[in-house]
């Protein structure tokens, strides 16, 4: 090639506006599309299969930068035809692969007991990594073309991802899981054409496929549930439900961590009350509505368990909280035995819109319109310890936390509703005669008991041996042997003989067995857990069970199996439930086989597709077996393990400080991402601030992980009664220096890298993203393992491991 030709193709690669602002693009739509994807595979899969399944599609982002490297092809292809051609048919794969998931009949639930699930798997997987595998060329080539401005492109990368978070809010609630996915085409669509803003015939032709494509897309939008279907798992049993009675669906609604169906119920009243039911995400949950016209001293009681919290107080106009209040049904109990007030928290507004608005004016009436009643979307725990306020009844009937919805949490069984801080908050809120009532599947009630018996002891008060009273609602045929309905009844100043009666004479007209009572003299693990003088002592006599208190640092309430004692026969029960599916999430070890499986796969796929390709190439090239690969490739690996480890913590940590999960993820997530922009494209001033001495920035990271990491239940108790407003601002100053000075060590690495070895690039972005997927996996499984606090020290470590390697960089000459 001759130097004019050569000094023509260094001007074509030139870094401009429109490369900027389509990175800016294609970034916010692959997250707008990795939101959409864990809510709709939550809504047509579960939600443990739907964070597995994505999980390794994100590793397509790590393939591409393989891929980078091993094609003559796009290492020599004309660096804007390359995006334009690239970011159409990434546009198009979102469709395409949604369409196609859709109609394949998977369900992980039944992968050991029907074969064609193992057929069915690999295609998914695949289908499913296209788009992200494609997004990653774009981003890729763009770090490798335009090495030298990395800090900037690094900067639209990740704006365009906190961006991301406030588009997916926003369209969710108005079109639901499948526009979301068109829209993530859309965006993408936009990008394609400010990328194929020239001349080219490549371009021209990538610009009208783009268009019509956009078009195609906005038409999805009218009506995107008809155009867009998502199948549901045939063994999601209320998604069949719905499926066969579709004349019975009386509304869908989304929003950003949930789908509610709400449902007409023609089955026979079992009280005074029809009942519509709302089913969350095709299955996962249900709540029943019931038609309360009005409430009259004559309105009789509903058939519901919660009747036992109230019964006692029925002559004493009870103050009474409800922790997740859902469809109204603990409210409409606490009205009809005479409550003075009732404080109903939901953390889901589509349920609270239910009654208020939607059906007030033919179904919920005798609810909204109360004005006893009180209620507030938010997070019951985190609103009520921010209160100065004694109830007489406080109701958590199978109530799950925030962080338990949040559809960008990377989590999986984590309820800060049941820790032993939680319970200790209860009961610092409840009256000296008040009753706190909570129901659990049966398996979870001994450990429930424990933690209860703890929390009263913390909080220095009286252990009676007369507090408790467990009752529990017979198995149904479906599920068999254990029930997924029992609970507890805690009076602070005991129930006496008479209170003993009549609990157990209601507990029989509802149907319900009295597991425990203080007056009888029942064997096993109840007795020995309430008459126990030691509590501590008492909990070794059951070594294989889980009984000590979940805490805020270990939030893992229904984490029961350690993951050492889960086997191969352990997976594959849990793999083999089939329609039993929704009973075995609680029954089963579900959440640890998913991680061990997601961390085998992981680690198998990316030895496979990403780490054994360069090997066998790079093993005998003279060109680059003298550079040092590992030192590099081992700093990025760090930087995706720290950054999505301190993310994760971030997003548990600051859940329960700011409630609604829409908060926590425009807050967290959006400032993280964001801020670390900014340290991006101020990472040379900073940098030269610091006259080019990087361990300060390494050490601020630390410093900082550590301050928030250990401190950050003293900084959220002297704020905790702040406003909202003014808790987002204090989260927004305390995580964004963080993030700042988070984004400045993966430009300043990708400096290091000399243009003779320009294909680390491409390496180092594909091994940072398989990192931050393991990352991913293992911050559940470490922080169900030793905690939250443990796991920020870890990153911190990590930090300082990257520091020290980075310090051995040096940049290779020509």
């Amino acid at each position: 090639m001759s130097s004019k030709s050569k000094s023509k193709e260094i001007r074509k690669e030139v870094l401009t506006i429109k490369h900027k602002i389509g990175l800016l693009l294609v970034s916010l739509s692959v997250l707008m599309l990795e939101f959409t994807l864990i809510r709709v595979l939550s809504v047509s899969l579960w939600y443990h299969f739907a964070f597995m399944i994505i999980s390794i599609a994100l590793l397509g982002l790590g393939i591409s930068g393989v891929t980078i490297i091993l094609s003559k092809w796009i290492n020599k292809a004309e660096i804007n035809s390359f995006l334009a051609i690239t970011s159409f048919a990434y546009a198009f794969s979102i469709i395409i692969s949604f369409v196609a998931i859709n109609r394949i009949p998977f369900d992980p639930f039944s992968l050991f007991v029907d074969s064609a699930q193992f057929v069915y798997l690999p295609i998914y997987y695949i289908l499913i990594t296209l788009p992200f595998f494609l997004a990653g060329l774009i981003i890729g080539q763009l770090f490798t073309r335009f090495k030298s401005s990395i800090n900037k492109l690094y900067f639209f990368d990740l704006v365009g991802a906190g961006l991301s978070c406030f588009v997916f809010i926003l369209i969710l609630p108005v079109f639901g899981g499948s526009g979301g996915i068109a829209a993530a085409s859309i965006i993408a669509c936009i990008g394609c054409m400010v990328f194929a803003i020239e001349k080219s015939r490549a371009q021209t032709i990538s610009l009208f496929a783009a268009f019509i494509l956009l078009s195609v897309n906005g038409l999805f939008l009218t009506d995107p549930d008809s155009y867009l279907p998502i199948q549901i798992s045939s063994n999601k049993v209320y998604g069949n439900f719905m499926k066969e009675n579709p004349d019975q669906r009386l509304l869908t609604k989304w929003n950003s961590f949930s789908r509610v169906d709400v449902m007409k119920d023609d089955g026979e009243n079992v009280d005074d009350y029809p009942v519509y039911t709302a089913i969350i995400d095709a299955g996962n949950s249900t709540t029943n509505i019931p038609k309360v016209e009005a409430i009259t001293d004559s309105s009789r009681p509903p058939f519901d368990a919660s009747n036992l919290a109230m019964f006692l107080k029925k002559d004493d106009t009870a103050k009474v909280f409800i922790l997740g209040s859902g469809g109204g049904g603990e409210i409409l109990s606490a009205l009809t035995f005479g409550a003075k007030s009732v404080t109903a928290i939901e953390i889901n507004p589509i349920l609270n819109d239910l009654i208020e608005h939607d059906l007030k004016s033919f179904w919920t009436g005798g609810i909204a319109n109360d004005k006893r009643v009180k209620i507030i979307t938010d997070d019951a725990r985190s609103w009520l310890r921010g209160k100065r306020i004694k109830y007489d009844v406080i109701i958590s009937a199978h109530t799950i936390s925030a962080s338990a919805t949040n559809s960008g949490a990377m989590s999986l069984v984590e309820n800060y509703i049941l820790t032993e801080e939680a319970l200790r908050e209860y009961l610092q809120h409840l009256d000296i005669n008040g009753i706190l009532y909570i129901t659990r599947p049966e398996t979870q009630i001994p450990r429930l008991v424990t933690s209860l018996k703890i929390a009263q002891q913390k909080n220095g008060g009286s252990d009676t041996k007369s507090q408790y009273f467990i009752f529990k609602r017979p198995p149904s045929d479906f599920e068999v042997d254990v029930s997924y309905l029992s609970g507890v009844l805690f009076k602070k100043s005991g129930f006496d003989e008479f209170d003993i009666q009549r609990l157990k004479t209601m507990a029989a007209l509802l149907n319900l067995e009295t597991v425990y009572d203080p007056t009888s003299k029942q064997e096993g693990i109840f007795n020995d857990i309430v008459q126990s003088n030691d509590i501590y002592e008492t909990v070794k006599k059951y070594p294989d069970r889980k009984l000590l208190p979940a805490t805020d640092d270990n939030p893992y309430f229904e984490h029961n199996t350690d993951f050492m004692d889960v086997g191969f026969g352990s997976i594959k029960e849990s793999f083999s439930q089939t329609d039993r599916a929704m009973i075995s999430l609680v029954q089963k070890p579900v959440a640890e086989a998913t991680l061990i499986v997601l961390l085998l796969q992981t680690v198998v796929l990316s030895g496979l597709l990403i780490l054994l390709p360069i090997y066998i190439k790079f093993r005998k090239d003279p060109l680059t077996k003298d550079v040092k690969k590992g030192k590099y490739l081992t700093y990025f690996a760090l930087l995706g393990l720290g950054y999505i480890i301190i993310e994760i913590c971030l997003i548990q940590k600051f859940t329960l400080f700011l409630g609604q999960p829409v908060y926590t993820m425009l807050t967290v997530i959006s400032t993280m991402l964001i801020f670390s922009g900014f340290g991006s494209m101020f990472s040379e001033k900073i940098l030269t601030l610091f006259k080019n001495n990087s361990s300060i920035i390494y050490f601020i990271i630390i410093g900082l992980t550590l301050i928030i990491g250990l401190l950050n239940p003293v900084l959220f108790d002297l704020f905790v009664r702040a406003e909202l407003v003014w808790r987002v601002v204090i989260s927004i100053v305390l995580i964004a220096p963080l993030a700042f000075f988070m984004g400045i060590p993966f430009p300043y690495g990708m400096s290091k890298i000399d243009n003779n070895t320009r294909f680390l690039v491409a390496y180092g972005w594909g091994v940072n993203g398989f990192f931050s997927v393991l990352g991913s996996v293992l911050v559940v499984m470490l922080s169900m393992s030793i905690g939250f606090r443990a796991v920020f020290v870890l990153s911190a470590l990590i930090y300082l491991a990257a520091m020290m390697v980075v310090r051995k960089l040096q940049t290779q000459s020509a």
